[in-house]
């Protein structure tokens, strides 16, 4: 094979690769983006909200796309055969469709939100802090009156009703991104 000529494992495996790497990058961005607080001295504060979600977004999409190579809705030949190489198991925490639905079906489930119209708008997304009014029992329905919320405290993002941890998403990422590299090297080991 000649040095420019990679085989499809090597390629898929590579991308899912990059996008762990990034997923993981753009997570770890997440908190210390929640954690800026700037105070006017004319009273009030302002928090990081838009670049926190920036990164949210982007974070989720790629761990989207790492569970679409390994999981994909079509094609699942493809999906075992990559498992096998990498020894992910067939129920990782990266198989969980449910996020990745949201992601992908965003404007679905926008839809769905706003059936129930007219509905009380605060925010489309919304990084929440213990700290912040409203307090006590008024988070929660700020939580439910926002379509997508990241909880700075327990590093949790509720999209339409379901949460997902981070954290644990980041665990998952770095479990796959371990076993991804492993399979890489098996198929170099191949190269001969």
């Amino acid at each position: 094979m000649m040095a420019t000529e990679v085989n499809r494992d090597f390629i898929m495996l590579s991308f899912a690769a990059t996008e762990c790497r990034r997923a993981l990058d753009n997570l770890a961005e997440v908190e210390a983006l929640a954690a800026v607080r700037i105070v006017r001295e004319q009273g009030g504060e302002v928090r990081e909200n838009l670049r926190a979600f920036d990164r949210i977004r982007l974070g989720l999409q790629m761990a989207a796309n790492v569970s679409r190579i390994f999981w994909p809705p079509r094609n699942g030949e493809r999906g075992a055969h990559l498992r096998e190489i990498t020894g992910l198991d067939e129920g990782h925490g990266l198989s969980d469709r449910r996020l990745r639905n949201h992601i992908e079906h965003i404007d679905e489930r926008l839809d769905a939100w706003t059936e129930t119209s007219p509905r009380p708008f605060l925010t489309i997304e919304l990084v929440v802090h213990s700290d912040m009014p409203p307090p006590g029992d008024r988070r929660d329905e700020v939580k439910e009156m926002t379509a997508i919320v990241y909880d700075a405290d327990d590093q949790t993002v509720h999209l339409f009703g379901d949460v997902f941890s981070l954290a644990e998403l980041r665990t998952y990422l770095e479990d796959a991104g371990e076993k991804i590299s492993e399979g890489i090297s098996k198929v170099v080991a191949t190269w001969g």
